[in-house]
């Protein structure tokens, strides 16, 4: 058996402070909860703002298209450039239409020489049928005879008439101010008439420009009221209250007025289609482009707002993360409406006054505590950002 081993006098020293040091040593605190950034429910009257997206059109559009055929002589306009009313676009060969004026006039000439003689044989008729020389035969002859004469001259003026018409046509112009657009045909080449033939060109009035969008069945009801109060109005008497968003993402300078809704919903597609005018001095926006058309469609008052970055979605379902008045978290379901600025209005799941997180969300857990902080004013983030 091994004798005990005697600890030096160092070592029971060393024991003796290190009791010590574990009996005095502070238990770990527990963890700190995480700070989040919370913002209140608002309660108040917004107005209710809504885009589409639609394809910008002329507010006028007239296909040009020849009333006559023949051959091109003259191309007087440049595609893309502006037209007045009548000012010259092309000009077909005028000889045939000439050459058919002239026709008519002569055969004119050679109606209204027969009907002078007829005329002259019915007088004669007459005084004869009075004197009892000529039978009842000859007199009525005679006046049948005139009456024919009187009806060529009729279809001799009116051939003429066309034919002057037809003559008129050869000179093509435009029939409205606009901007004149590309064409396919050249000098020389044949062009048909009427609505078989191709369009020679297209004038668009662009100044203003109109957008067409289609609204669903469902955004055409919730803002019908407002619509047809305004629809009813004269055109310049409508608040202009629209903005259309270009392409590039800027706002066009000029505001926009409601023109027109559709008579129907399209059954296949379940939309109606809107149309607005905006003004387009300088013709920069063109017929074919895309662009937003921002309209408010009614005012909703009492709307609950919440920042749109404190809402997430989940499996199709929109959720918030409400903390209560112990500063303990939850996540509740919401019903969200229409955007206002950074905010979305709350139709469903929440009430005015209470608080929810919108930055932090990654360190919330459902019924832990969290350290809540103000969210600073909507101008000082708008300044920070």
């Amino acid at each position: 058996m091994k004798p005990p081993k005697i600890l030096s006098g160092f070592a029971v020293a060393a024991l003796i402070l290190s009791g010590c040091k574990q009996e005095n040593a502070p238990q770990a605190s527990a963890a700190s909860p995480p700070q989040v950034v919370v913002a209140t429910v608002e309660q108040r009257d917004v107005p209710i703002v809504r885009e589409w997206i639609g394809q910008l059109d002329g507010s006028e559009n007239v296909d040009v298209r020849a009333r006559v055929n023949g051959y091109i002589q003259e191309i007087a306009f440049k595609e893309g450039t502006v037209v007045k009313p009548e000012d010259l676009l092309l000009r077909i060969d005028p000889r045939p239409f000439e050459a058919a004026v002239a026709q008519e006039e002569a055969d004119l000439a050679q109606a209204t020489a027969t009907q002078e003689k007829t005329q002259l044989d019915e007088q004669r008729q007459s005084q004869l049928w009075e004197r009892k020389i000529n039978s009842q035969q000859d007199y009525d002859n005679a006046v049948k005879a005139n009456l024919g004469a009187k009806a060529g001259v009729e279809a001799a003026r009116a051939a003429l008439e066309q034919a002057k018409l037809n003559l008129a046509f050869a000179t093509i112009t435009s029939p409205i101010a606009g901007i004149v657009g590309h064409t396919d045909f050249s000098v020389g080449d044949y062009v048909a008439a009427g609505s078989a033939g191709t369009p020679v060109t297209t004038v668009s009035t662009v100044d203003p420009i109109k957008i067409v969008f289609a609204l669903s069945e469902k955004e055409y009801l919730a803002a019908a009221e407002h619509l047809t109060a305004m629809l009813v109005q004269p055109l310049d008497q409508r608040e202009a209250i629209g903005e259309l968003i270009r392409a590039d993402g800027k706002v066009h300078p000029y505001k926009g007025r409601f023109l027109a809704a559709d008579r129907q919903v399209d059954p296949k597609t379940g939309t109606i289609r809107i149309t607005a005018l905006f003004p387009n001095p300088g013709n920069i926006l063109r017929p074919g482009q895309y662009a937003k058309a921002r309209f408010k469609v009614q005012d909703r008052s009492g709307a609950l707002l919440v920042p749109q970055r404190a809402v997430q979605e989940l499996q199709g379902k929109n959720f918030v993360w409400v903390v209560d008045d112990a500063n303990k978290v939850s996540q509740r379901g919401v019903t969200v409406g229409p955007r206002f600025g950074s905010d979305w209005v709350i139709e469903e799941g929440l009430k005015a006054g209470e608080r929810i997180v919108v930055e932090g969300l990654q360190k919330v857990r459902e019924g832990a505590p969290v350290q809540p902080v103000p969210a600073p004013p909507a101008s000082q983030q708008t300044a920070k950002e």
